[in-house]
């Protein structure tokens, strides 16, 4: 039922192929994060190695200086000071301690993210990005920031507009907009489609791996025609920007899911926006391809990260302090984007 992993392995879209940075500045050797017993830091040290080496990410909050400080809690000060070290430490392991003091104040009065106790990657990761706004771009809200010195906005946020539409009646609901920075989707959906969309088909083409995350982030949820005519609709989404990264947050459906063989063969290397979403409203988005770029992985109550080190062309894995190359290097094609799963509880 699995397609296979290396399904979009064929000609110039291959996984041999796909991978190049677009300048070759320079990036210190891979560091692991340190994890002690009880610290329970591996879902903020799998953020923080994907946030090191987003290269889009790296290179624009190295430039950015100004900020709203909010002293022993400031997210964008301890993001710095550990970006620093991973550039210039001669450690091969480094403490994130400061950044997790600082993440368990900021939300202490939420109770996420405290100290000693574990919590999820993806939302750690998203929240990180949304702290990172308020340091930088406070002035604007959250919904509707349009700070070109904003990266979390310029760089990964999805501007969508959702809407239901009946093609028997006509009838519409009222647009409803909103701005995301990790697309969800539920593995158990991802691969009751794939088994759907590879019945309908010949063989699979590289186009597939879009329009089955597409189709799988509105199965099941169906809505009553605005009109009501009878008719159960499917969300329509139109992306209204062109993010630089996008993001894909799967989402298991239980503790003790047997599905995790099926959602790795289930995973194309290369995502077109245009195909993510109902419609894309920019020329430069609907030609847009993505190359996937990284991967978080949850297993075991643990988080670990797979990265591809664009200057070294390696494939490595980050299991906290332990860091090893798990693919020797790729021939060289050019990248116009990013895009990373997140595999989240």
């Amino acid at each position: 039922m699995s397609w296979k992993r290396n399904y979009f392995a064929s000609g110039s879209s291959g996984l041999q192929g796909m991978f190049t940075p677009r300048t070759m500045s320079s990036i210190a050797p891979s560091k692991g994060l340190s994890n002690e017993p009880g610290q329970n830091s591996c879902f903020l040290n799998s953020a923080l190695q994907v946030l090191w080496h987003l290269d889009i990410f790296r290179r624009s909050f190295r430039q950015l200086t100004i900020h709203k400080c909010m002293e022993d809690s400031c997210i964008f000060c301890a993001l710095k000071s550990i970006f620093v070290q991973f550039q210039f430490s001669s450690e091969k392991v480094l403490p994130s301690d400061a950044l997790r003091t600082a993440l368990a104040k900021t939300f202490q009065d939420e109770q996420r993210f405290q100290l000693g106790i574990m919590d999820d990657a993806a939302e750690c990761f998203e929240n990180i990005l949304m702290r990172i706004h308020f340091h930088i771009a406070d002035e604007t809200k959250e919904d509707i920031c349009t700070a070109r010195h904003c990266i979390p906005h310029q760089k990964f946020a999805m501007t969508l507009v959702e809407q239901c539409v009946c093609g028997s009646c006509g009838a519409a609901s009222d647009p409803l907009p909103f701005v995301q920075m990790v697309h969800y989707i539920s593995t158990t959906s991802l691969c009751n489609q794939a088994v759907r969309m590879l019945e309908c088909r010949e063989k699979p083409t590289p186009v597939m791996f879009g329009e089955l995350l597409r189709n799988a982030s509105t199965m099941g949820d169906l809505r009553n025609c605005p009109g009501n005519c009878g008719e159960k609709l499917r969300i329509r989404r139109v992306l209204l920007n062109s993010p630089e990264i996008i993001t894909i947050g799967l989402v298991w459906d239980s503790d003790h899911s047997d599905l995790a063989e099926d959602v790795i063969h289930s995973l194309g290397t290369i995502l077109r926006l245009g195909d993510l979403f109902y419609r894309v409203t920019e020329d430069k988005a609907r030609q847009a391809e993505l190359y996937l770029v990284g991967m978080v992985c949850y297993y075991g109550k643990h988080y670990s990260t797979f990265f591809f080190q664009t200057k070294i062309r390696k494939w490595m894995y980050f299991d906290d302090a332990h860091v090893k190359e798990v693919m020797h290097s790729v021939n060289a094609s050019s990248t116009v984007a990013e895009w990373m799963p997140l595999m989240t509880a």
